[in-house]
């Protein structure tokens, strides 16, 4: 089951966002443990300037029991099944997921 952490907020909701909700929904009722969503689009002065969670692009979620083997084990699982272009880091405390960190910066125009 998802839970999500009350001061959560999706300022667009979108597939990016729906499909790593999917894939943790499909983790938690396969392997009985919860996951709980902390973090989407928290507002201004949250995340560093840059990051993705402002886009509605990136969320953290954790495991409700804690344990790191199964954090791992839910990272893992979201790794292999999302698309590449989603990035799955194992943080000390949670699992942050974003949608094309490795997108280059725009460029202008020359001219």
């Amino acid at each position: 089951m998802l839970s999500f952490k009350p001061e959560v907020r999706v300022g667009l909701f979108n597939d990016r966002i729906g499909d790593v909700l999917v894939a943790a929904s499909a983790w938690s009722v396969r392997n009985r443990v919860d996951v709980h969503v902390s973090s989407i689009n928290d507002g201004p002065g949250v995340h560093m300037a840059s990051s993705l969670h402002y886009f509605d692009l990136a969320l953290d979620l954790d495991v409700i029991n804690d344990k790191p083997e199964d954090r791992f084990a839910f990272a893992e699982y979201l790794r292999r099944w999302l698309d590449p272009r989603y990035d799955v880091v194992f943080e000390a405390d949670h699992v942050h997921v974003e949608w094309d960190a490795h997108r280059a910066p725009i460029r202008a125009l020359p001219g």
